[in-house]
């Protein structure tokens, strides 16, 4: 039944948007699922916490855009793309995301720290108070973070990353402290640089902060999740296939999501009561026919 009530409120949400709003590549926005239990879910890169999640929701290449190529959108058999995305209340209070890759060749020989998105990698955009933001007055981006997950090799990009251009140290303290958590697995197991036919997992469990302040966490404001909310966040795919980035598979449409709020995307934040009962085929299957 609530599906409906989903199909209504996208309906009079895309009649009713104005025309600055924020670049939903469906063009409508996407959902976040409460997670039912979160003691059950750690960032390992195996999806085996992740069954609680609805298959509606999973955001895959027929809702996504290519932010920088001009040439035609991967082929499923080239890059095969599954976000699932979920969000707890206080006390747990954090954002979570599991990404399934199928790529044809995996791209993983990137060892210079700004330069990690010539690689295969996820970068999520996060601006939980979905205000209006631009990157000339925040260089750091205190309030529009941008995180990244990269298959780690010896020597090679880090696991988990703040951002990753010409920032300070002092801004990483999201992953050392354990604040921001994320696991990129790869099967078969031990492929690398080059290898063909492989998935990538990518898992996240995050805090959100807004601000996010390079003097830690007493210095940064935590945001508080809840039922309801819209949030300013993109998750974008970087695709290499040797040589350097070939396209940005993302939730926002161009490529200016990571450099102002009004590019990026948005992300409604939905109870477990809301999205546990079904609705027929046919009524979902209009909402999804809109978002292209």
């Amino acid at each position: 039944m609530f599906k409906k009530v989903i199909l209504a409120a996208m309906l009079l949400a895309v009649i009713a948007a104005p025309a600055a709003a924020w670049e939903n590549c469906n063009g409508i926005g996407y959902f976040a699922l409460q997670v039912p239990n979160p003691g059950s879910m750690s960032a390992d890169g195996d999806d085996g916490d992740w069954a609680w999640f609805d298959p509606d929701f999973i955001v895959g290449n027929d809702q996504l855009c290519d932010a920088i190529a001009s040439d035609a959108f991967p082929a499923r058999s080239d890059l095969d793309i599954a976000h699932h995305v979920g969000w707890t209340p206080e006390p747990d209070n954090r954002l979570y995301v599991f990404t399934r890759v199928v790529d044809d060749t995996l791209n993983n020989d990137v060892t210079e720290p700004n330069d990690g998105w010539h690689d295969d990698d996820l970068e999520l955009i996060l601006d939980p108070d979905h205000g209006v933001w631009t990157e000339e007055p925040d260089a750091l981006r205190t309030g529009h973070q941008q995180w990244t997950f990269h298959y780690a090799r010896p020597g090679g990009y880090p696991v988990v990353s703040f951002l990753r251009w010409n920032q300070p140290a002092e801004m990483q303290w999201g992953p050392e402290t354990g604040a921001v958590e994320g696991a990129v697995a790869v099967s078969p197991a031990g492929a690398g640089h080059l290898a063909t036919d492989v998935t990538v997992n990518y898992e996240v469990r995050m805090e959100a902060f807004d601000p996010y302040m390079p003097d830690g966490r007493d210095a940064s404001v935590r945001w508080a999740f809840q039922a309801g909310q819209t949030i300013g966040m993109s998750l974008s795919l970087n695709e290499a296939d040797g040589g350097g980035r070939t396209h940005q598979i993302s939730t926002h449409v161009q490529n200016g999501g990571a450099h102002q709020s009004e590019f990026t995307a948005e992300f409604t934040l939905l109870s477990s009561d809301e999205f546990a009962t079904a609705v027929e085929g046919s009524s979902w299957g209009a909402v999804k026919a809109l978002m292209r």
